[in-house]
């Protein structure tokens, strides 16, 4: 070892020593409060100038939180709007249910014979349908003809062999003796071209109003008393009309008809005036 790395090694040995006591006697205090004095106002610029982005990612995060909260709140409430929306409508198919039962017409002694209907009429000016039971069947022109759930559907109009026309009761040319089943009103309800149905000549004082039931009179002897044609849609009252008009949906769809029941048991009477 040379006399140059002695003198070294020595002056960093006593070097140290001295910052060792000196540190214990608190002779550094000075240099440490400078150097945080110099370093403290440059710290607070930068803590300042990242704040912004600091709570930007903060924001960041928590809004992305918040979407996904929200997300997770707003299926949910779309899923009990649902249910609700459901549960709703099963209590009013079960009132709707319940109401016709009590105004259906009952069949206890009467019968039917079940058809297909195989046939429409491609035209919009009649409403016709051809079945799959005719003359060797028993069916005779004038019987009633009626949905699986006891509806009106409307009259057998032309009879062959092993086949029948039914004319529907949305036939322009149909015109069934009618009542409101709640007020007993009476009308006639009577098809249209369009498809629909209308109860006429109703008075302006007759109490009518929507969802009431509409069923046949029996007035006339051409249809069986008390079969359900459908519930009142609408309602129209102008003063300057002697009659309301008074608008009826059908129970069942008559353009989708898969099978129908002809109602055997019921010979129509066509009453004659004297």
């Amino acid at each position: 070892m040379t006399a140059r790395t002695l003198a070294w090694t020595g002056f960093i040995a006593i070097a140290a020593f001295v910052l060792m006591a000196a540190s214990r006697l608190t002779l550094l205090d000075p240099v440490e409060n400078l150097t945080l004095n110099i370093t403290s106002p440059v710290q607070a610029v930068l803590r300042d100038a990242t704040r912004p982005i600091a709570d930007w990612v903060n924001n960041l995060t928590d809004a992305s939180g918040l979407s996904r909260e929200n997300k997770t709140l707003r299926a949910e409430n779309e899923r009990l709007t649902n249910e609700l929306a459901r549960a709703r409508e099963d209590a009013v198919q079960q009132q709707n249910l319940q109401d016709l039962d009590s105004v259906r017409r009952q069949f206890p002694n009467d019968t039917f014979l079940a058809a297909s209907v195989v046939s429409r009429d491609s035209s919009n000016v009649r409403s016709i349908v051809a079945i799959d039971r005719g003359r060797s069947d028993g069916v005779k022109e004038g019987m009633i003809v009626v949905t699986e759930g006891r509806s009106l559907v409307g009259t057998v109009t032309k009879v062959l062999d092993g086949n029948a026309w039914v004319t529907l009761i949305t036939d322009p040319k149909s015109a069934v003796s009618a009542l409101v089943q709640e007020s007993r009103a009476e009308g006639v309800v009577a098809g249209n071209y369009n498809g629909s149905l209308n109860m006429e000549f109703v008075g302006q004082g007759a109490a009518v109003k929507q969802g009431d039931f509409v069923i046949t009179s029996g007035v006339g002897g051409g249809y069986p008393p008390d079969v359900v044609i459908g519930r009142v849609s609408a309602v129209q009252k102008t003063e300057q009309d002697l009659f309301q008009s008074v608008h009826v949906d059908h129970l069942a769809s008559l353009t989708n008809l898969d099978r129908v029941l002809v109602l055997m048991s019921f010979e129509p009477q066509r009453l004659e005036k004297p």
